[in-house]
């Protein structure tokens, strides 16, 4: 597994893109994740919050605006590796816009070729933002599926959330990512109704993969009250429930969690060859909807 880095200050700001919105409404919002009830986790409870097709009725969609990208990583890029300094959202409910922001780009890193059941089957983007909204810290994801195997990622996590808030949202940037279905405090790998809550996981559930046409994920946000942020060595977790007789399996990488205070948190072994000492920005995104 190889883990790549980069350094936004090296980077040339570039091309600022303004997305038209919709002719109807969207609705949806960060949503805030509760415990559910009896530590049991439900649509019923609250406990799991569901998206829909329907971006106009969609809890988890969040609408980009504008966007401000990397040299070299706009929309145009085929790879998927879309790296946007800043991105301005709109949240709605109904025929009203009840909040917007900004989304800028504190820290970013890539971690390339993880293995699922294969190697090298998928590279992942974390990012660290600061919403203009609120001032509050929101931790992204972006997963790119490579290979055309019939492999899927079918849950992806943001762990470290022990004590802290947490509410999840979604957002895309290109007609190529799949929208976030689902999202839950929990660590489970199963598609039950029913899930064990999990102070410390943010589940977010979709079907990422190239065999099926839905290659990248969209940036995937968990939203927290956690004032700080570091490395730590269990960040971004991800899975296959072999939903079509794929082999059950799930893994994790490093990278950056919350923290309560500005202690630094030791480096992962992976970073430490390339990254000790160095303070990186960026971030990715892409869209995403599946029927």
């Amino acid at each position: 597994m190889k883990v790549k880095l980069k350094n936004l200050g090296v980077q040339a700001l570039l091309a600022t893109a303004f997305f038209a919105g919709s002719t109807t409404s969207q609705a949806g919002n960060f949503v805030t994740l509760n415990n559910g009830v009896g530590g049991s986790l439900t649509t019923g409870n609250g406990g799991i919050v569901s998206g829909t097709t329907n971006q106009n009725v969609d809890k988890l969609f969040i609408e980009t605006t504008s966007a401000i990208y990397l040299n070299g990583f706009d929309p145009s890029n085929l790879t998927g590796e879309v790296v946007a300094s800043s991105l301005s959202y709109r949240a709605f409910t109904g025929t009203n816009t009840i909040s917007t922001g900004t989304l800028t780009l504190l820290d970013w890193q890539v971690t390339r070729d993880v293995a699922l059941s294969q190697p090298g089957q998928f590279d992942y983007f974390d990012f660290v933002y600061r919403d203009s909204a609120d001032n509050k810290l929101v931790f992204g994801t972006r997963a790119l599926n490579q290979l055309d195997n019939n492999e899927e990622a079918n849950f992806l996590y943001r762990y470290g959330f022990s004590g802290f808030e947490t509410a999840s949202a979604w957002t895309y940037l290109t007609d190529f990512d799949l929208r976030q279905y689902q999202a839950a405090r929990t660590d489970s790998l199963s598609p039950a109704p029913t899930l064990p809550f999990d102070a410390d996981a943010v589940r977010q559930r979709s079907d990422i993969s190239l065999s099926e046409g839905n290659p990248w994920s969209g940036l995937y946000l968990v939203k927290t009250d956690a004032t700080n942020y570091a490395l730590g060595e269990k960040a971004i977790g991800f899975g296959q429930a072999g939903e079509e007789g794929q082999a059950v399996v799930r893994g994790y990488i490093g990278g950056y969690i919350p923290t309560a205070t500005t202690a630094p948190v030791p480096l992962p072994g992976a970073f430490v060859l390339i990254a000790t000492g160095l303070s990186f920005l960026g971030f990715s995104a892409r869209r995403g909807n599946k029927a």
